[in-house]
């Protein structure tokens, strides 16, 4: 029987096998190649404080106090969010695509994906309806590695486009994970004349550099934000926060110019103690944003319906297969999926180690 990656209920994560089901007409069958997943967010979710003694509500989109036990979502979610592969069945409905094509799109980190190739009219994030109304693109000449990124370049192509980079401007981002060093690429290809990319792990700082990062800022060694203010002479128009610490929106925060911008991207945890809103912030008339893109991807873009879900994935391929939107050694470390228990707990014990984890299959 085939296999596939999960978390138990300790959070956990250990190998599944399971049993294939028929496939609708709509559907076609993948042999996975390649599978990456998030671990930053998983990681939040697996931390929970923001839930702990709260229910959301959505009507209200309100997180309420609530005595009852919050239920856990991750060991319900999948472990992957993108793949690669060829495709082994198609249903008797499929006519775009043909057993041996081989694509890329939303998949699992099992060794074999079910994709419904319909797009429906309005766009229903992946693993939000059953079946799921999963995108594939063909993958054609484009690096399977690179294309792996195609999902993590959602959050940062909307929190370039979103915080409103304009040719010219000054970026700083902070944070320097898989979704942020794509931001680095993102920002260079809107046309920022100066981009700052703050981490304190080195291996990190040097592939920002490869992705267009004019500076690159260790904050455990300096004060990052003032070194951004010398260097540009009053700060940056948008500071992007992508690591989910809230030391990093302190710095994003005292790192733009007066009336700029701070684009809050990176899911935090826990309280904001520390976080002292009524000194730069309120001094500098700064803007702060949260892009959709981030915990909100059932919804569009702001500037919808110019943009929307199916616009920005779709963009998003284009410029990979056109050799822009490149990132080579974002995909760090590449395991067997034997090895993927062990990957994951190097990435809860030793994050530092690990860019962006992929599985070979």
């Amino acid at each position: 029987m085939p296999i596939k990656a999960v978390f138990n209920e300790d959070h956990d994560a250990t190998l599944l096998e399971y049993a294939e089901r028929p496939l609708l007409p709509n559907e076609v069958r993948i042999q996975t190649e390649y599978a990456s997943g998030k671990h930053g967010t998983t990681m939040h979710m697996m931390d929970g404080r923001n839930r702990q003694g709260q229910r959301w509500d959505a009507n209200n989109r309100l997180y309420l106090p609530s005595d009852e036990p919050d239920p856990d979502p991750v060991p319900l979610i999948q472990v992957g969010t993108s793949g690669v592969g060829a495709i082994i069945e198609v249903g008797a409905d499929v006519r775009d695509w043909q057993v041996g094509d081989r694509v890329f799109g939303f998949m699992d980190v099992s060794e074999t994906n079910i994709i419904t190739v319909d797009r429906p009219a309005d766009f229903i994030w992946p693993g939000f309806a059953e079946p799921s109304p999963w995108l594939i693109w063909e993958l054609g000449d484009l690096d399977p590695l690179d294309a792996l990124c195609f999902e993590p370049a959602y959050v940062a192509v909307n929190s370039v486009r979103e915080s409103q980079v304009r040719f010219g401007d000054a970026v700083a981002v902070v944070g320097l994970g898989a979704i942020g060093l794509l931001t680095v690429k993102v920002a260079a290809l809107a046309g920022a004349e100066v981009i700052f990319a703050v981490d304190p792990i080195a291996k990190r700082r040097k592939l920002a550099q490869d992705y267009g990062a004019h500076h690159v800022i260790n904050p455990f060694a300096v004060d990052a934000a003032l070194e951004i203010k010398e260097l540009t002479g009053g700060g940056v128009d948008v500071a992007i926060e992508i690591s989910g610490h809230y030391s990093a929106l302190d710095t994003a925060i005292r790192a733009a110019r007066f009336g700029g911008t701070v684009c809050q991207a990176g899911a935090i945890a826990g309280n904001a103690a520390e976080l002292w809103l009524g000194r730069e912030f309120l001094a500098n008339s700064l803007r702060m944003i949260v892009p959709r893109g981030n915990g909100a991807m059932e919804f569009a873009p702001s500037d919808y319906p110019l943009w929307d879900q199916y616009r920005v994935f779709d963009t998003i391929v284009s410029m990979m297969k056109q050799d822009r939107l490149t990132v080579p050694g974002l995909i760090d470390p590449l395991v067997s999926i034997e090895d993927f228990p062990e990957t994951f707990e190097l990435i809860k014990h030793n994050p530092s180690e690990v860019v962006k984890y992929g599985v070979r299959f």
